[in-house]
This record gives structure tokens, C-alpha cells and sequence, in this order.
């Protein structure tokens, strides 16, 4: 079983770093894209001479991702109902990310012998707070149906495996390790250290937990975050530069307008460049004037 889950357990470590980088490249690749209006009064384009004011700053821009991400505003004004359970939700998340890193820092720097009693305390409470969100939660969006509307059948049974997972850890820590930090730490000294015998003789139920956390790795790259970052902040909130001629953009439309159309409409006649079809008329609309 140890090697099964060594495997498992580092395949989907590589996998996510791989995914993460594939995607990000794709992104960073992907062609201009047009600039379209989605809802009324939501854009920059409706201001009178937009492209004359000035663009938002990077220390800007990262002040913006950090509230929203922290303190997760929009829902605060939009939905004040479901903030609450999503603030709870992600606040023991990011808690138990950071007793996640403290705990690999302290197994390498500190005597496990000396390590505090709240180290388990302060893991415990993220587990309870995530628990609590993610149950509330997933309430929410089966009882509202504005928010059902909106959710894929999918995504509930992603909730429940969050609670599983969280249910798994706890058990972990607080039965087999006795909620000693101590014997925590130096488990995970252990692991760290690559000690084969333990690795390929894990307890069942670490072993358990590393199998339900993996999933989530492989989970990372394919999900919403960084269609967040990359569809969300940078194509919806802050890419609006103008092209005033010449520079980056103005080379990249430039290439996009001598590609070939190979889809006909009233609008638009195939074969001809994007080129030909931005500077003249539609043959239809030529023939009706």
C-alpha cells in the first residue's frame, strides 16, 4: 500500500505543477481577445474619451485582488446572506494552509519535543471553521435557488468530499497522533526526511488522508482559481489599454487582422483577411444602399 500512495500521493504533486504551468502559458498565449460590453454602466468603454484617462496601477491592481481575496467584498454588498458563510469558509481555509506551512517549518527547525500545545489547537479551529462554512454553504445553494441555479450538479459532491477530507485529517490528528503536536511534528519530520520504512509502512489512516488530499491536487489547475485571475481580473477588471498605435498591442491586432475568416455571415465574408472585412462594408448591406 505505501508505494501505492507514494505514487498517488507525488504523481498528483507533479501533475499540478505541470497543469498550473500548461495553463498559465496557455493564458499568457492566447490571442487578443475583442472587448465586448457585458452589462450596462459595468465598463470603463462607456466614459466619454476613456482611453485618456489614466490606467490603474499594478500597486493598485494587487490592493484590489488582496481585499477581494481576503475579505471577499463583492459578496459583502451583493449577497450579505451567503458572505457569511463563504467569509467563515475561507478564513479557516486560509488558517489551515498556514498551519499546514507553519507545521513543515517547525518539523524542520524546531525539537518536536518542544513544540507548543497550540500548534494542534490552532489546526483544529481551522478545521472546525472550514467545516462550518462548508456545511452552511453547501445548504445555501441547495435551499436558495438563485444560487442552485448557478452551481453544477458536480460541485456537490465536491463539498462533500471537502468535508470528508476535513473529517479525515481531524480524526487523524486527534485519535491517531492523540492531539499531540509533538507526535504531529515529528511525523511529519518523517515524511520530510524521506523516511522509506514509514513511507512504505504508512498508517492506514494517514495513508487515507494523503489519498483524499491528492485529489485536490489534481483538482488545483483544472478548477476556478486561476480562471479567476486570469478571466476575471485581468480580460473583465483591468484590460482596458488603449491602442493609441504602435507598441505590444498594436503589433498583436495587427497580426490578427491578416489571418484568414473562415466563417461566412451577412457581416462577414470568408475568404478574405480580418483586414478587408474591418475596413469595408458587408456585400449585403453595399447592395441595400
Amino acid at each position: 500500500m505505501g508505494v501505492t500512495v507514494i505514487a498517488i500521493f507525488y504523481g498528483s504533486i507533479l501533475f499540478c505543477l505541470v497543469a498550473s504551468v500548461y495553463r498559465v502559458v496557455r493564458c499568457v498565449r492566447a490571442p487578443l481577445h475583442l472587448r465586448w460590453e457585458l452589462y450596462r454602466g459595468s465598463s470603463v468603454y462607456e466614459l466619454p474619451e476613456w482611453w485618456t484617462r489614466p490606467q490603474v496601477s499594478f500597486r493598485a491592481k494587487a490592493k484590489s485582488v488582496v481585499l477581494d481575496i481576503l475579505t471577499l467584498r463583492e459578496y459583502y454588498h451583493r449577497n450579505r446572506r451567503f458572505w457569511y458563510s463563504l467569509i467563515v469558509f475561507h478564513a479557516g481555509l486560509y488558517l489551515l494552509v498556514l498551519w499546514h506551512i507553519w507545521l513543515v517549518i517547525a518539523a524542520l527547525t524546531t525539537d518536536a519535543e518542544k513544540a507548543p500545545v497550540a500548534g494542534v489547537v490552532w489546526g483544529h479551529v481551522a478545521t472546525i471553521l472550514v467545516g462550518i462554512g462548508g456545511i452552511t454553504i453547501l445548504i445555501q445553494r441547495v435551499a436558495d435557488r438563485r444560487l442552485a441555479t448557478y452551481y453544477p450538479p458536480i460541485h456537490y459532491l465536491k463539498w462533500a468530499f471537502v468535508l470528508v477530507t476535513l473529517v479525515g485529517g481531524f480524526y487523524a490528528v486527534q485519535w491517531h497522533f492523540g492531539g499531540d503536536t509533538a507526535a504531529v511534528m515529528a511525523y511529519m519530520k518523517d515524511q520530510l526526511s524521506f523516511n522509506m520504512e514509514h513511507k512504505l509502512n504508512p498508517p492506514l489512516v494517514t495513508a487515507l488522508h494523503v489519498l483524499f488530499v491528492s485529489p485536490w491536487m489534481v483538482y488545483l489547475p483544472l478548477g476556478h482559481v486561476m480562471q479567476v485571475f486570469f478571466r476575471y481580473y485581468h480580460e473583465l477588471r483591468w484590460d482596458h489599454v488603449p491602442n493609441l498605435g504602435g507598441g505590444k498591442i498594436g503589433e498583436r491586432v495587427g497580426s490578427l487582422l491578416s489571418r484568414p475568416v473562415h466563417w461566412p455571415a451577412a457581416h462577414v465574408q470568408s475568404g478574405k483577411t480580418w483586414r478587408e472585412v474591418a475596413g469595408e462594408l458587408p456585400e449585403e448591406a453595399t447592395r441595400e444602399t
